[in-house]
């Protein structure tokens, strides 16, 4: 099971990069000079808090009502709210303290939720390192439709899959895949990647 140790750190990962994306976000923005928001720090708990819930959704077959507000959350968490009407806004979540004290809670129910999920799919390191995969991929997509670019959004969604995969004892072989292209080939769908990306992950066991 993850460590307090362990929570801290990857809260700390998940600092960086949304510190990162608010950054991008800022200085991607013109005529406005900097938001008053800017100085609130980043929530590293509250982003790690917000890929868990995608991951046990995942696991319980409810991925939609999570798709529809993880954008607004990882941007509340960056200290970046999304601009108003560009998708659902998220209820009000865990922040802080209170956020880091349900992360360790949050993955040891995604332990438990992977050891008796159903379907016949890969359990253990192989089955949560092809939903990290998956998780990375979605949320890819939903900070798109919070107005985050491709490359922001590709590069803060696998930072955040790398904190999360921390609290497993799991690391990416690479640290960061590509941005898709402006005009991306068609793929296959997101499972089949992710599928095929498991080996996108190494580990010196799963806690």
């Amino acid at each position: 099971m993850p460590t307090d140790h362990a929570c801290h750190s990857a809260a700390e990962l998940a600092a960086q990069t949304l510190d990162q994306l608010r950054t991008a976000l800022l200085t991607g923005a013109s005529g406005e000079g900097r938001p008053h928001f800017a100085d609130t720090p980043p929530d590293g708990a509250a982003g790690l808090l917000a890929f868990l819930d995608g991951l046990s959704a995942e696991l319980q077959g409810a991925l939609t009502p999570w798709h529809t507000t993880v954008g607004g959350r990882i941007r509340d968490a960056a200290g970046v709210p999304a601009p108003e009407g560009s998708a659902t806004p998220p209820a009000r979540q865990p922040s802080g303290w209170e956020a880091l004290g349900l992360v360790r809670t949050r993955a040891e129910a995604v332990l438990t939720a992977l050891a008796h999920a159903r379907g016949g799919g890969p359990v253990g390191v192989a089955g949560m390192a092809m939903r990290l995969n998956l998780m990375e991929d979605v949320l890819t997509g939903a900070l798109g439709r919070v107005d985050v670019p491709a490359e922001q959004a590709a590069r803060c969604a696998a930072g955040l899959a790398e904190a999360t995969g921390s609290l497993f004892g799991l690391r990416p072989a690479h640290r960061h895949r590509p941005a898709p292209s402006p005009d991306p080939q068609p793929s296959p769908d997101p499972v089949t990647s992710a599928f095929r990306r498991m080996s996108d992950w190494t580990t010196g066991g799963l806690p």
